[in-house]
């Protein structure tokens, strides 16, 4: 199976949205963008032996990729329309592909996007996706924006269980199921994304690290700002405290990153979405800073992923 053969039985869809002009199978797409939104648009890497084990399954493959990818859309509050995929592979093994390319449909479809173009190679297996979205005019969430008295909000379902995979693949520990779907399917945030508009003044989803991240909002503020995270508000991912010691199971809750929750700051409490649960509050300070339960953060943590490492 040569290059165009893989894009014509894996990857080429006939039929696509109304909006798109020009899909999949040309030189470029076109689409149409309805007055009063703006394009927004966010492009994420999935690298084997990087960000995944070298030898990994079609599936989680395609999940993780989707998966985290469109969490960015999320971030911003934006609804998902379209993506381009690049994927190199290093062959065209038709099984593995079959698997990657069914799981990628199906997931697109549940997340509601087109898949309208793309790029195909032979290489190390890597994969980048291209992720479009849209929001009202002026209405997508940023980073910046937090202002001392906002509540920090978490929307999502637990933190570190995608950290404590990573144990798992090491054949440190047991295999976990609750772990391994955190890690392997990542569930991008849409609505809840979406329920922020207008309501948070700022946003970020968690991918490096909650505190990692959060220090994104910090040193976006337009003031110094710091914050205390209470750390029994946490929702640590089940089985992390009867594997670990509670010192490490907060570690890889707080900076172990792939939990693709959101992050989001806002001034009433009635305002933010179901199910969310407040973290501290922001002050302002002399300077940006993240306290645990009013304490600096232990000196031994590294703050999140690094992607220069």
């Amino acid at each position: 199976m040569n290059e165009f053969e893989l894009i014509r039985r894996c990857f080429h869809r006939a039929h696509h949205g109304a909006s798109v002009i020009v899909g999949n199978g040309d030189d470029a797409a076109v689409f149409a963008t309805p007055p009063g939104r703006q394009t927004v648009i966010s492009v994420d890497a999935l690298i084997a032996g990087r960000h995944v084990p070298s030898i990994c399954p079609p599936e989680g493959f395609a999940a993780r990729l989707l998966g985290r990818g469109l969490s960015d859309l999320a971030a911003m509050g934006a609804d998902p329309r379209y993506v381009l995929l690049s994927l190199t592979l290093p062959s065209f093994d038709a099984a593995w592909v079959d698997q990657f390319a069914e799981k990628f449909h199906q997931l697109a479809v549940q997340w509601g996007v087109d898949l309208i173009g793309g790029d195909t190679s032979r290489g190390p297996l890597a994969a980048h996706l291209t992720a479009i979205g849209e929001v009202n005019s002026g209405a997508a969430l940023t980073r910046s924006g937090a202002v001392a008295g906002d509540g920090l909000w978490l929307l999502g379902r637990d933190l570190g269980g995608a950290r404590a995979y990573l144990e798992v693949l090491d054949a440190e520990i047991p295999e976990n199921p609750v772990w391994a779907e955190r890690y392997w399917r990542p569930e991008p945030m849409l609505d809840a994304g979406r329920a922020l508009s207008g309501v948070a003044h700022a946003a970020i989803d968690i991918s490096d690290g909650l505190c990692q991240d959060l220090g994104h909002v910090l040193d976006a503020a337009s003031a110094p700002l710091k914050i205390s995270i209470d750390s029994q508000a946490l929702p640590i991912a089940p089985g992390l405290l009867a594997q670990f010691d509670e010192h490490q199971a907060l570690e890889f809750a707080l900076t172990g990153g792939d939990d693709y929750c959101l992050l989001a700051a806002i001034a009433k409490a009635e305002d933010a979405p179901a199910g969310a649960v407040c973290l501290g509050y922001f002050e302002a300070a002399e300077h940006p800073e993240i306290l645990l339960d009013s304490e600096p953060l232990p000196s031994d943590w590294q703050l999140g992923w690094d992607h220069s490492r």
